[in-house]
């Protein structure tokens, strides 16, 4: 089916309210979309910075609104209740903000992501900011308009969790601080643009926003305490900061536009960044944190921690259990994910909860090491899961 402004895409079901089945953004690049952005993009560049933006970009954004449309397709056509875009716009999940701004260099590289087997593997992570950030762009009103030109289905657009902003490797001694004399004042208005950035994405048609890599998950995690405490940053003071902002991101969001909050833990080629379970913060960050959808990186509970944090979640507040995987290449089963559903009920009654994958199956452009078959095999075993578990009326 082709689509035009008067002929949109219909999902053959209708989407459930709240949502059981959904997934957390980021999709597999198609082989060609994928060329375009390693032509496109400059050595050691993780965001479109003015080299990428100098560059005829006419053939890269033509092979994003093929490959959006055949994904979105797709998506409507396996039944999930909420569906994306695939963040093929992007060259990893961040570029919502980082796309959007003047003022960045490259990464520093500096970021270590690692497996079961204890392989290291270094990213180029996100970009040093080393001048007076600018707005130049909205990419998630872009994103949105683009989605609802195309169907009236349920659609979320993902932007950066406002407590990531505290990521002490966004914030490089010798070259930040001489534009901004503390990492409290980058991030004050690195909010404020954000904030604008939502703001233009719901005014151009999303109900659905997003916010993707709190830091919280580094609290949990003994060695990456280690590291904030060997840098003098006492984290009990770095939590109030993680709540303060992923609170102030969205205040005075539209009633009707839901909002939130997914608890990543690292996700590149299969790899992740941090363990432990959520001890630290599980508490505050439910009881304190007024949004609607928590998404939850639930699929190796010894990795990650048992269930049991589920008992901190207030009444209101839908948390989308990440027990399938998007790193490894098994497809669970159905009845593998109603058991795992089960045992989580014992904490939280089954009606405040639904299914999505851990996190996303490509945060960056190159993807976890799964292939779009089974991308798509396991995105249809998880809406089969939430259709014997929430039945559709």
């Amino acid at each position: 089916m082709s689509s035009t402004a008067t002929e949109k895409m219909v999902a053959p079901t209708a989407a459930r309210r709240p949502a059981r089945a959904e997934h957390v953004g980021s999709l597999l690049r198609p082989a060609k979309l994928k060329a375009l952005v390693e032509e496109i993009y400059e050595p050691g560049h993780s965001a479109m910075l003015a080299e990428e933006r100098a560059k005829d970009l006419t053939e890269l954004h033509a092979a994003e609104d093929e490959a959006i449309r055949d994904a979105v397709r797709r998506q409507l056509d396996i039944g999930l209740d909420v569906i994306s875009d695939g963040e093929f716009r992007r060259f990893m999940f961040t570029g919502s903000f980082y796309d959007a701004v003047d003022g960045l260099d490259a990464g520093t590289g500096q970021v270590p992501f690692t497996n079961e087997d204890g392989e290291v593997e270094y990213y180029t992570g996100v970009p040093v900011v080393k001048g007076q950030l600018r707005k130049i762009g909205s990419p998630g009103a872009h994103e949105a308009a683009f989605l609802r030109g195309l169907t009236d289905h349920p659609f979320k657009v993902t932007f950066m969790a406002a407590s990531f902003f505290w990521f002490p490797l966004a914030y490089i001694p010798g070259i930040t601080d001489k534009v901004y004399p503390t990492q409290a004042e980058m991030v004050e208005h690195m909010i404020e643009i954000e904030r604008e950035q939502v703001a233009e994405a719901i005014a151009a048609g999303a109900t659905y926003v997003q916010f993707d890599w709190p830091l919280y998950p580094a609290l949990g995690d003994p060695a990456a305490v280690g590291m904030l405490k060997e840098h003098g940053v006492d984290p009990d003071w770095l939590l109030d900061r993680l709540i303060e902002a992923d609170k102030k991101v969205i205040e005075g969001i539209p009633a009707g536009v839901r909002t939130a909050l997914h608890l990543c833990r690292g996700n590149h080629k299969s790899k992740w960044i941090y363990n432990g379970p959520m001890d630290a913060y599980a508490e505050r960050m439910f009881n304190e944190l007024p949004y609607d959808v928590f998404l939850m990186e639930w699929e190796d509970t010894a990795r990650e921690g048992d269930y049991s944090a589920l008992r901190h979640v207030p009444d209101g507040p839908i948390v989308a259990m990440g027990i399938m995987s998007s790193k490894k290449p098994r497809v669970e089963t159905v009845d593998e994910l109603e058991r795992h559903i089960e045992q989580a009920s014992q904490y939280r009654d089954v009606d405040g909860l639904a299914l999505s994958p851990q996190c996303g199956f490509a945060s960056t452009y190159i993807g976890n090491e799964v292939t779009e078959d089974i991308q798509w095999r396991k995105l249809e075993t998880l809406v089969q899961a939430a259709e014997r578990i929430w039945p559709r009326t």
